[in-house]
């Protein structure tokens, strides 16, 4: 009787242990690893890695940029098309991630630098500077949702009632070190361009 009662105790213990083994299986996919999505080292999701990369990429991108570009202004009637585009430029000093989704940008205004927090958001790998009602002491208050791609920015921008389009190319710190070293280029007039005094020598 004692060995029945201790082998049927046996077959009890195991088919109870059945289901746990089996979820462990099933949620990790091996009860031995961890999932593929972590990382085992740091113990964070590769996507937390991948927006950590992108967000270094940023900060680089823009530390001692200048966005050269075009902006323009909405109208209701009809536009000339040589007035449509007027001539855009910022500085920016240095940006960095403070916290969360916000971002210390320090524009240079006219030599003076002026520390703006502003939110940057994401779509996928693609940074959004995201402003809504965002008031600059002296300039006024501002909606914006300005992309950045690659060496190009692009978005719209509000004023009060005035708005439009923005958008251009972003010369990175490296660019305007190498563009600072090449030799200026000679300008070389074209031959029917000379003084007509001179023809008549």
């Amino acid at each position: 009787m004692r060995i029945l009662t201790a082998v049927a105790l046996l077959v009890l213990m195991a088919s109870m242990s059945i289901p746990v083994n089996a979820q462990e299986v099933a949620e990790t996919g091996n009860s031995d690893t961890e999932p593929a999505s972590k990382d085992v080292e740091s113990g964070t999701n590769a996507g937390d890695s991948d927006r950590r990369t992108a967000e270094k990429v940023f900060q680089k991108l823009l530390t001692g940029a200048t966005l050269v570009g075009n902006f323009t202004i909405d109208k209701d009637g009809p536009v000339d098309p040589t007035k449509l585009l007027k001539p855009d430029r910022y500085e920016l000093a240095t940006v960095n991630k403070v916290k969360d989704d916000f971002w210390l940008f320090v524009y240079v205004h006219k030599g003076v630098p002026i520390p703006l927090t502003m939110k940057v958001l994401w779509a996928g790998k693609t940074p959004v500077l995201t402003l809504d009602e965002f008031t600059i002491a002296g300039m006024g208050t501002y909606s914006a949702r300005l992309m950045f791609h690659g060496d190009r920015y692009a978005g719209t921008w509000q004023h009060g009632a005035t708005g439009g389009l923005m958008f251009g190319k972003i010369e990175t710190a490296e660019y305007k070190q190498k563009k600072a070293t090449l030799p200026a280029k000679k300008v070389v007039p074209p031959e029917d361009a000379k003084p007509a005094a001179e023809d008549e020598k």
